[in-house]
């Protein structure tokens, strides 16, 4: 019958709406996420930043983003790491992690250390 709706035509419109209002918010987010400038140096005039501690709210950015503070203007805000930063990092975390568990072998060898200052 025309002009009749039931319930499942409203879970339906229901759906797309929802559908439509996440993907309007997830475009809105890439969009702003893209307009925060990547690298170390100052939107505003090119000098070199420093980076500020995160405390509070900061922390829920996560490693990609940092707080930033110019010497030269004194512009402060968010920068996005790039990736060459991060894959460096990652680097880094994976050979401190090395060099523990290499530590930690040697502590539980029961070997001596080459460096040893015992006598023999």
């Amino acid at each position: 019958m025309p002009g009749r709706w039931s319930w499942s035509d409203a879970a339906i419109f229901i759906a797309v709406f929802v559908a439509i209002r996440f993907a309007v918010i997830w475009l809105a987010t890439k969009a702003f996420v893209m307009m925060i400038p990547e690298g170390d140096v100052c939107p505003i005039c090119d000098s070199e930043t420093l980076a500020v501690e995160r405390v509070g709210w900061w922390r829920v950015l996560g490693e990609r983003y940092r707080r930033s503070w110019c010497i030269s203007c004194g512009w402060e805000g968010v920068l996005r790491r790039s990736d060459v930063w991060l894959s460096a990092e990652r680097h880094r975390r994976l050979i401190n992690q090395i060099e523990a568990s290499m530590a930690k072998s040697r502590i539980h060898s029961g070997q001596l250390p080459l460096n040893s200052k015992k006598s023999s």
